[in-house]
């Protein structure tokens, strides 16, 4: 219905320019500019019948011809159909129009090809500023219409990358659940909360393209203290989160944090046993988000290739940041004597 709305009123628009200019070309034809002032035609009734006559062929060029051979790159054929076109329109109104409307004037001349020649100087500056707007418009709707494929392409995909990050969070999530289950753990009980709490935002909160920062931030702390219980003993976890005034306002795109946190925990804790460490610092500067997430593991634990790519969740994010904040975003990620660091900055709105 958008789509359709926007449609009427670019052609409501490509109406009333054709009209506008029509109507400086009636006036043209009737006024007269002399030294004594202007000078209006004795018969202007009759020269707008003359200027709607032209407009007829004017409509015919711009909605029938140019759509079915100039479109379709018939290009010889909407030549000779112009040509033919503009010559019949004179032969009509030389040797017809003119002997009814004017039979004392322009009606004593006959129908010859100095006319119809004339006819074609006449006829061919209003025709072609006629062509124009047609061409601009039409111009204008073509790019509104690849701007909204482009976009539902973007959307479309945005929500595969959203879809595929989705599961994942929920499986490893339950996997440290089961985990503290089977030990019957005296954590369960906190886990659940915390659990019910991520499960809450995956499937209501994280709907919409764009959440409140604080939500998301509530969403990774308590990812991280599911985490921080299922490695307690192992290493150091620290997860510091910045508190800002402006934080309830601000948006941004879910789950775009989580798998460089993720892929930390994968790292460390897939690679070594003990002395691990996984810090967690996220800050806003004025519109400038920053999440810095460090952490260490083993060379011997894992290939160089996948220390840095970190599988399917980092292809995604990326994909998103660069759909989502194209030219507003900045992402290192240093691998470095076996300690991986990811420092990402995003301008929120």
């Amino acid at each position: 219905m958008k789509q359709i709305g926007m449609k009427q009123i670019g052609m409501k628009k490509e109406w009333l320019c054709q009209l506008v200019v029509l109507f400086i070309f009636y006036l043209d034809s009737t006024v007269e500019v002399e030294r004594e002032g202007f000078v209006v035609s004795h018969s202007p009734l009759i020269t707008l019948v003359f200027v709607l006559y032209e407009a007829l062929l004017f409509l015919l060029v711009n909605y029938v011809l140019i759509p079915k051979f100039f479109y379709s790159k018939k290009y010889l054929l909407f030549f000779a159909s112009l040509m033919g076109a503009i010559a019949l329109f004179g032969i009509v109104e030389e040797g017809v129009l003119e002997k009814i409307l004017t039979p004392n004037t322009k009606g004593l001349n006959d129908v010859t090809w100095q006319s119809i020649y004339w006819f074609y100087g006449e006829i061919l500056v209003p025709l072609m500023t006629f062509m124009t707007i047609k061409f601009v418009f039409d111009n204008f709707a073509q790019e509104q219409k690849l701007e909204r494929i482009e976009q539902d392409r973007l959307t479309n995909e945005l929500k595969l990358l959203k879809s595929q990050i989705q599961p994942h969070i929920l499986f490893n999530s339950l996997n440290n659940l089961y985990h503290f289950a089977l030990k019957k753990s005296d954590e369960v009980p906190g886990l659940i909360l915390k659990l019910s709490n991520v499960l809450r935002y995956v499937l209501y909160e994280a709907t919409d393209e764009k959440v409140p920062l604080a939500n998301e931030l509530a969403f990774i702390k308590d990812y991280i203290d599911l985490q921080e219980v299922q490695y307690q003993g192992r290493g150091e976890i620290s997860c510091s989160i910045q508190e800002e005034e402006q934080q309830s306002q601000r948006r941004i795109a879910p789950f775009l944090l989580i798998p460089f946190i993720e892929n930390s925990f994968k790292h460390s804790y897939g690679t070594k046993i003990r002395d691990v460490f996984v810090r967690v610092t996220i800050s806003m500067e004025e519109q400038q988000f920053k999440l810095l997430v460090e952490n260490n593991y083993e060379e011997d634990g894992g290939s160089r290739e996948s220390m840095v790519v970190g599988g399917i969740g980092l292809v995604n994010v990326r994909k998103r940041l660069q759909l989502l904040y194209p030219n507003q975003h900045d992402l290192q990620i240093i691998n470095d004597n076996q300690k991986y660091t990811v420092n990402l900055s995003i301008e929120l709105a």
